[in-house]
């Protein structure tokens, strides 16, 4: 038992001498490597030819984005001016309404009993006005030829103009109680649609209640924020063209009010742009995304918008150094419009005219790789073989 425990022993002391032996061989083969000059082999990237392009100068078109919803210019809420029972509700969300078309109609017996019964109080009224009037005139001729006393006739006079009042009362209480009467039948007040419906038929309504949302379709407007440092760059008049979904072709449109106060969460101005719609194919809070031509950048220094890596607030781009790649620092300009697409300006770092950089945000890649491009194959010739990439992912797998 001993002397196998000490075989045992021995043999793992030998295992930890051999392993000892090995690494220090292995360590000094490399120092000797280093010390002759030669570099350790690198990992290489691959890259299509499109994944890479060259910055270049270009006038750049700048433009502000405006992302908002569609509202109606002209909309009406219509609400029960009477209170009372609905009896017939003709319309529904979606219908097509004209100016003074019947919506609906609330139960109209208690005010058509209330304007019969201000008609015969009229007609008292007015039955009154012509005894006062008739005494009143009996009593100029009396006081003219001393019959009666000037304080008789000045009483006479004083119950005409009463009895003349008291008409005037009751038609102004008759026309009130036509006016209810009238208000019993729901009428749209303009063309549109009905965007929504709150009544149903048997429904209890009190004064002020909303029944109907009625929008009219022929002009819309895009409310959109703007940030309090661009609004000076926008004016009344701007066009835009505004893009949504489900439209195939982007809508023209052109801002026609601005707002005078900042909103009081975002701290932004809200802009509206009309939008003309005939053809009706534009509904209300559809959400559309449009940019507005706000200025220039004539000949500056450019790179792909989607070139740009962002961490925060450090900007910086994947360049080709001497064949390998690295990650550049850059300070960024305006971005805007050129040759249909989208450039961002290069106002400072080491970039420069011609320089090949990486076209696309790829991802994290490996500084200091070798890049390799990989040329397309050509029809009828067998595809080319990619060369091995070490301990890094190719920059076409990573796509």
């Amino acid at each position: 038992m001993l002397k196998t425990r000490k075989r045992i022993i021995i043999a793992a002391v030998v295992a930890v001498v051999i392993l000892a032996i090995s690494i220090g061989h292995a360590i000094r083969k490399r120092s000797d490597a280093v010390a002759a000059g030669v570099e350790a082999p690198s990992s290489v990237v691959e890259f299509a030819p499109d994944d890479l392009t060259t910055v270049s100068r270009r006038t750049l078109s700048e433009t502000l984005p405006l992302t908002g919803s569609l509202r109606a210019v002209t909309q009406a809420a219509v609400k029960s001016k009477v209170a009372g029972s609905a009896l017939d509700v003709m319309v529904r969300e979606g219908d097509s309404v004209k100016t003074g078309q019947i919506l609906a109609k609330i139960d109209a017996r208690d005010y058509v009993a209330r304007a019969e019964q201000t008609r015969g109080q009229m007609a008292a009224m007015a039955g009154q006005l012509d005894i006062a009037k008739q005494t009143l005139d009996n009593n100029r001729v009396l006081v003219e030829k001393g019959f009666i006393s000037k304080n008789a006739f000045d009483t006479a006079q004083s119950q005409y103009q009463i009895a003349r009042a008291n008409l005037d009362a009751a038609k102004a209480a008759l026309a009130s109680s036509n006016l209810s009467l009238d208000d019993t039948v729901v009428r749209s007040p303009l063309d549109g649609q009905i965007a929504s419906r709150s009544v149903e038929p048997g429904e209890k309504l009190a004064v002020d209640t909303k029944l109907f949302d009625v929008v009219d379709l022929r002009t819309l407007e895009l409310e959109a924020p703007v940030p309090v440092g661009e609004i000076g760059r926008v004016r009344i008049g701007q066009p835009i063209q505004i893009a949504f979904d489900g439209i195939d072709t982007p809508i023209q449109g052109a801002i026609t009010r601005i707002n005078p106060a900042a909103q009081a969460g975002s701290r932004s101005i809200m802009v509206y742009v009309q939008v003309a719609n005939p053809s009706g194919t534009l509904r209300v809070g559809m959400f559309g995304t449009g940019t507005i031509s706000v200025g220039s950048r004539q000949n500056v220094l450019v790179v792909p918008a989607t070139a740009i890596r962002t961490d925060g607030t450090r900007h910086s781009v994947y360049a080709l150094v001497d064949g390998k790649l690295a990650e550049q620092a850059v300070e960024t300009g305006a971005t805007g419009d050129a040759d249909d697409d989208t450039w961002t300006e290069i106002a400072g770092g080491p970039l420069a005219l011609g320089q090949q950089i990486v076209k696309n945000n790829l991802g994290s890649l490996r500084i200091g790789s070798t890049v390799h491009v990989v040329q397309p194959a050509q029809p009828g010739q067998p595809g080319q073989a990619a060369p091995q990439a070490a301990s890094v992912p190719s920059a076409s797998n990573a796509r």
